[in-house]
């Protein structure tokens, strides 16, 4: 059968996180480098829990910079310039992300993104990198309750976008959440950006260029 909607994850198939760049800003401003700064925002999520919406999301950061402030002893100043800190200056889309969505709209299916982000801003992540306008539902796992490669997180975006796994084209660049995708009827390809080509018995993909592809060939069965 046809598909009726393609739903991506985020990081690592739709875009990437600029290290080099935010390791630029934030090692200007603290003793830390950016892995040791993302495991204390871990610790602070798992500590105050991650946030459920904009709102939340927003006393999330205050109170991650504060806890930093004092934790590093950082003048009043750079806590200022941190609490003003935007994260999704440093998230990047692929070069193929805005091909591949525009194939879909131009087959008239719906668009989801559904990821493992613990964070609520996924939308707005999508609106800074000049996505959001081709993507019609997105499903971050602490908003919804759920993360792959739980079934509750796929039926969750499939919910949103009023369609059946079945009729859903999935891409995911971790392999367990390809085969979750898969055991509730979805047919799931893993995107692998190191590989040199597509290998699409297997299930591989080394980028969003075969979308199009895909699209407008009969769906085929996947060695697994």
């Amino acid at each position: 059968m046809k598909y009726t909607a393609v739903i991506f994850d985020r990081d690592g198939v739709l875009t990437d996180f600029d290290l080099r760049a935010a390791s630029a800003y934030f090692e200007s401003l603290l003793p830390l480098s950016v892995p040791e700064l993302f495991g204390r925002w871990q610790q602070w999520g798992v500590q105050v829990g991650f946030p459920g919406s904009p709102a939340e999301e927003t006393l999330f950061w205050q109170g991650f910079w504060q806890q930093v402030a004092a934790e590093l002893t950082l003048s009043p100043a750079i806590l200022a310039e941190l609490q003003q800190v935007d994260y999704t200056r440093f998230v990047r889309a692929f070069p193929d992300a805005r091909v591949a969505l525009l194939a879909v709209r131009q087959q008239g299916l719906k668009t989801g993104v559904l990821s493992n982000f613990s964070l609520a801003s996924l939308a707005e992540s999508l609106t800074a990198v000049g996505l959001a306008d081709l993507v019609d539902e997105a499903c971050a796992a602490t908003v919804i309750g759920s993360a792959k490669p739980a079934a509750a997180a796929y039926l969750a975006i499939c919910q949103a976008l009023h369609v059946q796994p079945h009729e859903c084209l999935f891409f995911d660049d971790e392999e367990p959440c390809v085969l979750g995708a898969r055991q509730v009827g979805m047919t799931a390809y893993l995107v692998d950006r190191r590989r040199p080509t597509h290998d699409l018995a297997a299930g591989v993909v080394c980028d969003l260029m075969a979308v199009p592809h895909l699209l407008s060939s009969t769906p085929q069965h996947i060695n697994t």
